[in-house]
């Protein structure tokens, strides 16, 4: 018989069964505990039971980061048990203890060592929280789609993406990097001439195009009923123009493109024209690195898509009332997105499959990743 776990004393007897109530991802079920009682009259059980099962737990974590809303999860959760089981205040307790529970992105890229392209793409992106703003920064696999690191920061700079670089290193040696992409931030541009200046960067082509898109009115060409034809055709050619720098098919015919821009600029006497112009022209070099390396692409438009992802639900960190909470919150999303399969790809060979599975990760295909992972690393959830 074990000592009292309240006061030590080695006098202990059994004191009785008492039934307690625990939901299950089956349902309420009762419980048998027995209790034991000390020589100072202390009552206690050696195999506390609490009050939720790690399977509900996971039930209700993932059922929120499916519908992304604590009242929708609060709704399907009392729906499919009949009964008042849980509040919006638990189901935060719940992601915290899970969150807590997991390995951190690059602890698990350790532990399941999924393979690496050798590209990486970079990328920052801005969020509104608690009256000001953060920005979360992304390393991403544009071959695999897999995330390699993610970090907060409050500002996009040098030194933020040198953080980030040194969280991939664990995991792929600067020796194996192949290429970069990035949007030609200047914090990333500074990183990379410091930690990696020998690994080809290509400067996404896409972003080079959305801020055309910022500048010259494209998308009011084909809405806009108070715009000239004469005026439609200018900005329509003109961004046949821009493409054409963009998308050829050679080096020699994106700089051929680039001086028929200008001339097409010099004739066409427009502001936004001119100064969309010196944005294309700035480090236009780095949208051709892809023509003298083969395998890179070029744009990293795959981290856009990851980013469209991301952003709805980082828009829910304002549930969040402390700080520490968004790289739990950050943590659990990024897990749950590399073990989503990627079901609606336009590509065939990526259709149905998860990012770690295109990472060459053997997995058997769980319904809940976060049951998956429990069972397969042993984690425990524990409650403050």
């Amino acid at each position: 018989m074990s000592d009292c776990l309240l006061c030590g004393d080695k006098t202990v007897k059994k004191d009785g069964i008492l039934t307690r109530q625990q939901m299950t991802k089956q349902g309420m079920r009762n419980r048998l505990v027995q209790m034991y009682r000390c020589a100072k009259g202390h009552q206690f059980s050696k195999h506390d039971i609490d009050a939720f099962t790690p399977s509900f737990i996971e039930h209700v974590v993932y059922t929120y980061l499916r519908c992304l809303s604590l009242n929708t999860t609060v709704d399907i959760i009392r729906e499919t048990f009949e009964r008042d089981v849980l509040s919006k205040r638990q189901v935060l307790d719940f992601i915290v203890i899970v969150a807590d529970a997991l390995p951190t992105p690059i602890g698990f890229t350790l532990l399941y060592h999924p393979k690496r392209s050798g590209y990486i793409a970079f990328d920052g992106v801005w969020f509104n929280y608690q009256g000001g703003q953060i920005v979360l920064m992304v390393a991403f696999d544009p071959v695999t789609f897999d995330i390699m690191a993610a970090l907060w920061s409050s500002e996009e700079n040098g030194m933020g993406y040198l953080n980030l670089m040194d969280r991939i290193i664990p995991d792929l040696p600067v020796g194996s990097w192949r290429g970069i992409y990035g949007d030609g931030d200047k914090g990333l541009l500074h990183a990379w001439k410091e930690r990696v200046p020998n690994v080809p960067f290509q400067l996404c082509v896409v972003h080079k195009e959305i801020r055309m898109g910022q500048l010259v009115p494209v998308k009011s060409v084909a809405r806009s009923h108070k715009m000239s034809e004469a005026r439609k055709t200018e900005i329509t050619d003109f961004q046949h123009h821009f493409q054409a720098c963009l998308y050829g098919d050679s080096k020699k015919e994106c700089y051929l493109s680039l001086k028929r821009l200008k001339e097409y600029v010099d004739s066409h006497p427009n502001p936004a024209f001119k100064q969309s112009y010196n944005s294309l022209k700035h480090n236009f070099a780095m949208t051709l690195t892809h023509f003298d390396h083969l395998g890179m692409e070029r744009d990293n438009n795959i981290l856009e898509c990851f980013n469209g992802c991301l952003k709805p639900r980082l828009k829910l960190m304002r549930g969040f009332k402390k700080a520490d909470n968004l790289d739990r919150y950050l943590n659990l999303f990024l897990l749950e997105y590399r073990f989503r399969p990627l079901r609606e790809s336009r590509f065939k060979e990526r259709r149905g499959k998860s990012p770690l599975q295109l990472a060459g990760v053997i997995l058997e295909h769980p319904y809940n990743f976060l049951t998956y992972l429990r069972e397969n690393l042993h984690l425990t959830y524990k409650f403050a």
